[in-house]
C-alpha cells in the first residue's frame, strides 16, 4: 500500500469524499465529472459576523443563573439556544470553479501527501493542480485547451426572505438563509491573460473569486485567488497576484512550493505494520499542514473545506471551545508540528481584548473568557448555554497553551503571552467562584453534553469535567510559577488547588459525573474522565488510580457505543493506551478509520454506511475526530510526561517492528526509536533546549542496549542508544 498517496480509480461524485487541497489560508476540494470537475474553494478568513447572539438585552450569565433558579427552561431556550439557528455568524463557502473538459469520461484522481499535489487522469487529458505553500493562489494545469471554465458563487437567498425560511433551521441550514444582494460577475482580457471573477457583497464585507487564465501550446493554465476586503478595490491586486504566477508558470511554482512541504516532512515520520493507519497518520499530518499555519486563522470545524452541497457548514463551521477545537490541537505536539499548532495559541493570545470584554459583560466577572461556541472574531453564537457559555472550557484552551510550553520549553511565548493570558484567565475563575465548606464550587456546573440542553445538565456543583479542568489549570499554574521563578504565586495557586475537592468516585471505583451522579448511558462526551485524559492528572501509576481507571473504562465498556459518535472512538483508544492495551486502542483506531470516515479520511461523525451496526448514522464531516485518532497512534508509540518517556508502550501485541522517528517529548526533546523482532534497538534523542530525560523502560520487550535511568542534554546535543 502507498501510504504517502490518496488514490480514486473512480469519479469522486460526493463533496465530503474530494481531493482536499490547502495552505492555511485557501481551500479546495476537486471531485465531480469530467464535464464539470469542481474546485470547491474556501478561505479561512471568509465569515459573515453580522448579528451575533451576543447582542440581545440581559444576554448573561447572571440570567442563565436566574433561569435554572426559577426553572425557566422556556428563557433559556428561546434566548440561547434558538439563536443559534439564525444564519449568521457563519462561515461561508467561497463558491467554485468549474471545468468542462469536452469529454464524458472516468476521472481517476491522485493526492500525493508529500508533494500536497493533485493529479487526475481522464482519458488522455492530465489535470494537476496545488495550492502554493507560501502564496495566496492555487494552479490547475490542464493538457487541453479550449476547455469550459465556469467560475459560481455560493447559492444565497435573495434580498427578500422566503416564508418557508423559518423551517430551515438546525444543524445544518440552507445558503438560502442567508440574503445578499445578487453577485456581480466579470469577464475581462489584460497582458494575455483573460480574467473571470465575481464580486459578492454580504452583510460586512466584499467577496469574490478572482480567475486568471492563459492557453499555449494546446494547454491551459488557470491560476485563482479567494480575495476579500471592506470595499470592492480587491480585484487589481487579486490580478496582480495570479499574472506574477501565470508568469512564473506551474513547474517554477511548483519548485518553490515544494521547497516548503520537503521541510514539513522532515519533522516526523513512523513506520508500523498496519500500512493502512500509517497511511491515516501520514494523511491526517497532510490535512494539518493544509488547513493550520502560523500566520493564519486556527482550522474551525471543517478547516478549509466547507460544504459544497447548497449549505451552510455543519454547526456554522464556527470554532466550538467544548470539545472540538481541543481534540483538533491534540496530535500537532507529539509530531512536531509546532509552527502549526501555535497558529491555535496566537488567534487565542490575538483575541484577549475580546475574552476581557466577554469576561466583563457576560460574567460581569474580572480577567478574560472566551466563549465556548464562537465566530471567527470571539462573538458568541449561543447554543446549549449548558456548554457555549461554559466557563470552564477556558481553562481547557489554558491546558493546551501549558502544554505547548511543556514540549516547546519556548520560555519566551511563555513569560511574554501565555502566563500573562493564563493570569487574567486565573483572575476570571477566581471571580465566579464561592468557597462553600472551605471548598470552591461554581454557581452553575455541567458536563458536555450530559442531558443535552435540559435543566438536568445543570449537575450538582462541581461536575468532574469542571473540577478536572479547574485543578488541572492550578496545577498548571503552580509548575509555570515555578518555570519562571515565580515563587510566591507558585504557591498561591498549590494552596489554591488543595481548596477543590477531589474528584468524585462511586462505589464501583467509577468515576462520576458529579459528586451525586454516576453514569447512565452510552454517550458520544467522555467528559467525566477528563483528568485520564486529555488533562492526563490521573495517572495510571499506583494502585488506586488503576482501580478507578479500570473500573471507568469497563463501565463505558459496560453501556456500549450506541450513543458514540467518531470521536468517540479515538478518545476511548486513548484510555486504553494509558492502560498499556494496545490491541483494544488499536480496534479503536482502526474501526474509527474505516466506518467513520468518508472514503477520503474525513471524519463523518456517524457509520452512515451502517457496518458497525451503531445507530449514530449522520455523515456531518468534523475534523476533531481526525486529529483525536492520529494523536492515539502517536501515544501508542510514544508515552511522554511530566514523568518520564517509554517507547512502544501500547502498540498491538503483533507489531514485531516499528519505528518512528522526530516525535516531540516532553521536556523539548525530540525522540526517535526502533523495534525489530521485538528488540528495542535503537533509541535517539535530540535536544531543542537543555532537558533532563527520564527513561520509563518497556517490560514488553528486550532491549539490545543498556538504558540509563536518565540522560542529562544540553540543547542541540544528540544522544543515541543502539547496538
Amino acid at each position: 500500500m502507498d501510504t504517502a498517496n490518496l488514490h480514486f480509480n473512480n469519479t469522486i461524485k460526493n463533496w465530503d469524499e474530494a481531493v482536499p487541497l490547502g495552505n492555511g489560508q485557501l481551500g479546495c476540494l476537486i471531485w465531480d465529472s469530467s464535464d464539470k470537475l469542481r474546485f470547491t474553494l474556501d478561505r479561512s478568513d471568509l465569515w459573515d459576523c453580522s448579528n451575533p447572539p451576543e447582542n440581545q438585552k440581559n444576554f448573561s450569565y447572571a440570567d442563565i443563573i436566574n433561569s435554572v433558579k426559577k426553572k425557566k427552561k422556556g428563557n433559556l431556550y428561546k434566548k440561547y439556544d434558538a439563536c443559534y439557528f439564525r444564519p449568521t455568524p457563519t462561515k461561508l463557502p467561497a463558491g467554485k470553479i468549474i471545468l468542462d473538459l469536452g469529454v464524458r469520461e472516468n476521472v481517476e484522481s491522485d493526492l500525493s501527501f508529500q508533494r500536497a499535489e493533485a493529479v487526475l487522469k481522464i482519458g488522455d487529458i492530465t489535470v494537476k493542480s496545488f495550492i502554493h505553500a507560501n502564496e495566496s493562489y492555487g494552479l490547475i494545469y490542464v493538457s487541453k485547451e479550449n476547455i469550459g471554465i465556469e467560475i459560481k458563487n455560493p447559492k444565497f437567498g435573495g434580498k427578500r426572505k422566503s416564508p418557508f425560511e423559518s423551517l430551515f433551521t438546525g444543524t445544518v441550514q440552507s445558503l438560502k438563509n442567508i440574503h445578499y444582494p445578487a453577485a456581480k460577475f466579470s469577464t475581462e482580457n489584460e497582458n494575455g491573460i483573460k480574467y473571470q471573477y465575481f464580486i459578492q457583497k454580504t452583510n460586512d464585507r466584499y467577496y469574490g473569486i478572482v480567475a486568471g487564465i492563459k492557453e499555449y501550446d494546446g494547454e491551459t493554465l488557470i491560476a485563482y485567488t479567494v480575495a476579500m476586503d471592506r470595499n470592492k478595490d480587491f480585484i487589481s491586486g487579486a490580478k496582480k497576484i495570479l499574472e506574477g504566477a501565470l508568469n512564473k508558470g506551474y513547474e517554477n511554482a511548483l519548485k518553490e512550493h515544494l521547497i516548503w512541504w520537503n521541510d514539513y516532512w522532515r519533522k516526523s515520520k513512523i513506520s508500523i505494520p498496519d500500512k493502512f493507519i500509517e497511511k491515516q497518520w501520514n494523511f491526517n499530518n497532510y490535512l494539518l499542514a493544509s488547513c493550520s499555519r502560523k500566520g493564519n486563522y486556527p482550522m474551525p470545524l471543517q478547516g478549509l473545506w466547507t460544504a459544497d452541497n447548497d449549505s451552510l457548514p455543519p454547526w456554522k463551521g464556527d470554532y466550538h471551545h467544548d470539545l472540538n477545537t481541543q481534540m483538533s490541537y491534540t496530535s500537532y505536539l507529539k509530531a512536531n508540528h509546532t509552527d502549526e499548532g501555535e497558529c491555535f495559541i496566537d488567534y487565542l493570545l490575538d483575541l484577549s481584548e475580546e475574552a476581557s470584554k466577554f469576561a466583563r459583560t457576560f460574567y460581569n466577572a474580572d480577567g478574560l473568557c472566551l466563549p465556548s461556541v464562537m465566530d471567527i472574531e470571539g462573538h458568541a453564537l449561543g447554543g446549549w448555554c449548558q456548554y457555549s457559555l461554559s466557563p470552564t472550557n477556558q481553562l481547557w484552551l489554558c491546558c493546551i497553551m501549558a502544554r505547548h510550553f511543556y514540549f516547546t520549553r519556548d520560555i519566551n511565548l511563555l513569560k511574554e503571552r501565555i502566563y500573562p493570558y493564563m493570569v487574567q484567565t486565573g483572575k476570571f475563575l477566581f471571580s465566579i467562584l464561592k468557597k462553600e465548606n472551605g471548598k470552591y464550587k461554581l454557581p452553575l456546573s455541567t458536563s458536555p453534553e450530559i442531558h443535552d440542553n435540559t435543566l438536568k445538565a445543570f449537575l450538582t456543583p462541581n461536575s468532574n469535567y469542571d473540577l478536572s479542568l479547574m485543578r488541572a489549570f492550578c496545577k498548571d499554574m503552580t509548575n509555570l510559577s515555578s518555570e519562571l521563578g515565580y515563587d510566591a504565586e507558585s504557591e498561591l495557586w498549590a494552596n489554591r488547588l488543595n481548596d477543590f475537592d477531589e474528584l468524585a468516585v462511586n462505589n464501583d471505583n467509577v468515576l462520576m459525573l458529579c459528586s451525586d451522579e454516576s453514569p447512565y448511558e452510552s454517550h458520544r462526551h467522555h467528559s467525566h474522565c477528563m483528568s485520564i485524559y486529555p488533562l492526563r492528572t490521573m495517572k495510571y501509576d499506583n494502585q488506586r488510580n488503576k482501580e478507578i481507571i479500570d473500573a471507568t473504562v469497563k463501565n463505558l465498556e459496560k453501556f456500549g457505543m450506541n450513543g458514540w459518535v467518531g470521536y468517540s472512538l479515538g478518545w476511548m483508544a486513548q484510555f486504553y493506551i494509558i492502560k498499556g492495551d494496545g490491541d483494544k486502542a488499536f480496534e479503536m483506531i482502526n474501526t474509527f478509520y474505516r466506518y467513520y470516515c468518508t472514503d477520503n479520511g474525513f471524519h463523518s461523525n456517524g457509520d452512515y454506511r451502517g457496518i458497525t451496526g451503531t445507530p449514530q448514522k449522520c455523515r456531518l464531516f468534523t475534523l476533531e475526530g481526525n486529529f483525536l485518532a492520529t494523536d492515539a497512534v502517536q501515544e501508542m508509540l510514544l508515552y511522554s510526561e511530566d514523568d518520564g518517556i517509554e517507547v512502544f508502550p501500547a502498540i498491538p501485541d503483533n507489531w514485531n517492528d516499528a519505528c518512528f522517528d522526530g516525535f516531540l517529548a516532553y521536556g523539548g526533546v525530540q525522540i526517535g526509536a526502533k523495534l525489530e523482532n521485538r528488540e528495542i534497538t535503537q533509541i535517539k534523542l535530540y535536544a531543542t533546549a537543555d532537558t533532563s530525560v527520564k527513561f520509563k523502560k518497556n517490560d514488553k520487550y528486550r532491549y539490545a542496549f543498556d538504558l540509563p535511568e536518565t540522560v542529562q542534554l544540553k540543547k542541540g546535543e544528540t544522544i543515541t542508544f543502539s547496538k
